[in-house]
């Protein structure tokens, strides 16, 4: 697994990972506190589907106070981005990343699907789609569906994969232990 993900399994973080989530016109707005990781990427794609079969074309991500994201969470991401460009001609906006959070998503080829800006450097007109929302749901989700888990794991690292082939080699045996561990789990 990749290294994000262990230790998340493991159960070594201290803060929990939080997503607040709303919808407002053709936009869905989120916001990531703590990590972005394997424990709220089933309850992320799930939102994210929602929100584009309920008409958002653009998903705006504000990670002022995210503090890490592991890879499953970044495929999930992956995975939400080509659909909104693909499926609904929309896009994908990340704000406030670090300069540490920005080089992970560029160092998997993501900064190549979505819109990415460092702290501050966002427009006005994104700023203020953000404040714009008051009322943003803890976006529900937990890890009791380990099947579910199983596969948002598996199909966000394809996703990275998809994004840049030159991620295949460090997600192969990922890729490989999800895929018996899911099989196993369906008993096949």
């Amino acid at each position: 697994m990749a290294e994000g993900d262990k230790q998340g399994i493991a159960g070594g973080e201290k803060e929990a990972d939080v997503l607040l989530v709303a919808t407002h016109h053709a936009s869905a707005l989120i916001r990531v506190k703590g990590r972005g990781s394997f424990k709220v990427g089933p309850g992320l794609k799930q939102f994210g589907v929602s929100a584009m079969s309920s008409g958002c074309k653009q998903f705006i991500l504000d990670m002022d106070e995210c503090v890490g994201m592991d890879s499953t969470f970044m495929g999930v991401l992956a995975g939400l981005a080509s659909r909104l460009k693909h499926d609904v001609g929309g896009n994908m906006v990340m704000m406030n990343l670090t300069h540490k959070t920005l080089a992970l998503l560029e160092t998997l080829g993501l900064d190549r699907v979505m819109e990415t800006y460092l702290q501050g450097s966002a427009s006005e007109e994104l700023k203020k789609r953000l404040s714009d929302v008051a009322d943003m749901s803890v976006l529900g989700g937990s890890l009791t569906d380990r099947k579910l888990t199983l596969e948002t794991m598996l199909t966000a690292h394809e996703d990275l994969v998809k994004v840049s082939p030159d991620n295949l080699p460090k997600f192969k045996n990922v890729m490989a232990y999800l895929s018996a561990d899911l099989k196993q789990f369906e008993g096949v």
